[in-house]
């Protein structure tokens, strides 16, 4: 009797367990990307918040690029890159500093992706000249 109420209560806190809400996996917030400059080679950097709203819609706020110097006439641009559950993927349109070695970049504000698909992650992509790039960290979208 005693092993049946102890196997019984173990089952019991095994269940609870799964039936208590974990946290998402997936996080909204920050993204950023960066290409230190190097030498006389410029770099430059993209940031953006990251807002999952459904599992079609995710909205980039503040998408800010910024070309870093030394002025070496590279341009700097950046994009958002979406994959869908399918593993398909699709990006935004390049966004180009125009604001050139300015200590602010340049801020486009915010954009929107709705699709018909769902959407499992987003990152951010930088392109620095023909000579560097770099990715953010992906961001999981909590409702997929």
């Amino acid at each position: 009797m005693k092993t049946r109420i102890l196997g019984a209560a173990l089952g019991i806190a095994v269940l609870s367990g799964l039936l208590v809400a974990s946290p998402a996996q997936a996080r909204d917030g920050v993204a950023s990307a960066s290409v230190p400059p190097y030498r006389d080679l410029g770099g430059g950097s993209v940031r953006a918040t990251v807002d999952f709203v459904s599992r079609k819609k995710v909205v980039v706020r503040n998408f800010t690029v910024r070309d870093i110097c030394p002025g070496d006439n590279a341009p700097v641009k950046a994009r958002f890159v979406w994959v869908h559950t399918d593993s398909t993927t699709g990006s935004s349109a390049w966004r180009k500093d125009t604001n050139g070695c300015g200590s602010h970049g340049t801020n486009f504000g915010n954009i929107t992706r709705t699709g018909t698909k769902p959407i499992r992650k987003v990152y951010l992509h930088l392109e620095v000249g023909t000579r560097a790039f770099a990715l953010s960290a992906v961001q999981d979208n909590q409702y997929t």
